[in-house]
């Protein structure tokens, strides 16, 4: 079993840059038909009964209340939470989460990595923060637990507030784990339908509706050894490239 998770006090950030959504736009924009039609009920069929859960990006996670009754469900967010009785709930950065490494059999992260490092929510700009929290997303799961990921996917584009991953990108951020599942959907006018991963190659982001063109939904497990440790020399090695010859520059691109 895994270690009993801890809870203390966890440093609080500033929230909602001006150049972003602020949190009624991003109601407004659940009205249309949106990415959580599809992320909500797969996150929900993903989860075991008996199950220690870590929600990540819980401000909007609408489905904590619906997993099985007898999980113990942990939720964390830089951004207010609301409260749901039986759920305890940190407000800080997960990179600086308030519990023991491998205490959880499942983390939650439904379109949320893709912000990180990004312009918004009060955070440090950096260019690899979204695969810096899947390092740390990691060192939370027990040997052989999951990471029920979502996140938008198609065109490989970095905008101020989120990224829109295609192959090459989506595949350095799950260095480190194993996919057990990969689903793909694609928006077909005010629906989501399952498509071919090569059938996004040219999906984008509706700015206007706040919603994604392209989804990929990983169910994903830590994987070890050598697969491993090349994702971490990865990492490091372009943080280091990065920082000598780039760190200055803008890694993100204006949304149209």
């Amino acid at each position: 079993m895994p270690q009993e998770a801890t809870v203390r006090e966890a440093p609080t950030e500033s929230v909602w840059n001006s150049n972003v959504p602020d949190e009624g736009e991003f109601e407004a924009g659940l009205k249309w038909v949106h990415d959580r039609v599809v992320e909500e009920p797969w996150v929900v069929s993903k989860a075991l009964p008996g199950e220690r859960v870590l929600d990540v990006g819980s401000a909007t996670s609408r489905y904590l209340t619906e997993l099985p009754s007898d999980c113990k469900v942990y939720a964390i967010d830089l951004r207010p939470s609301p409260g749901h009785r039986g759920i305890a709930i940190v407000r800080g950065n997960v990179m600086k989460a308030p519990f023991r490494p491998a205490c959880f059999d499942a983390v939650t992260c439904i379109s949320t990595v893709e912000h990180m490092g990004c312009y918004v929510y009060g955070q440090f700009l950096d260019r690899f923060g979204d695969e810096v929290a899947m390092r740390y997303m990691r060192s939370l799961l027990r040997p052989g637990g999951r990471l029920l990921l979502t996140v938008p996917f198609g065109n490989g584009a970095v905008y101020s507030w989120l990224r829109v991953y295609n192959r090459t990108t989506f595949g350095r951020l799950i260095g480190g784990y194993r996919p057990i599942s990969l689903e793909y959907y694609r928006r077909d006018g005010e629906q989501y339908m399952p498509c071919e991963r090569d059938d996004l190659a040219n999906a984008g982001f509706d700015s206007k509706k706040l919603r994604s063109d392209g989804l990929v939904l990983a169910e994903l497990t830590p994987s070890g050894g050598l697969p491993f440790l090349l994702a971490r020399l990865s990492l490091r090695l372009r943080r280091l490239w990065h920082w000598r010859t780039q760190r200055n520059a803008r890694f993100w691109q204006d949304m149209p």
